[in-house]
């Protein structure tokens, strides 16, 4: 009788502190993979595929010098990057320019 109340007094404070260890435990993990996320998104927006000249738009060929490299990370730093001035006017009038 002695022995079942010093374990039910030992087991009051023990389980109570392994819960909270467990939810602080779920919670740093959760903070941890949101952040790695948002380092993995910050390091896909560095890709310039989508500005790129060799660019083609197109769902089986997305670019015609890497086609395996396109939209990667790999892409991150590509050698033929050549920038999409494509928007830019041909041609501008000098009523344009005043």
């Amino acid at each position: 009788m002695v022995l079942q109340q010093i374990i039910m007094t030992q087991l009051g404070w023990l389980f109570p502190l392994v819960i909270w260890l467990i939810l602080l435990c779920f919670f740093c993990a959760i903070f941890f993979a949101i952040q790695d996320g948002f380092s993995y998104l910050k390091r896909l927006h560095q890709v310039p595929c989508a500005r790129c000249a060799f660019y083609t738009g197109e769902t089986c060929l997305k670019c015609t010098i890497h086609p395996y490299k396109a939209f990667t990370e790999e892409a991150i730093n590509c050698e033929d990057w050549e920038g999409n001035y494509s928007y830019l006017p041909l041609f501008i009038s000098d009523q344009e320019i005043s």
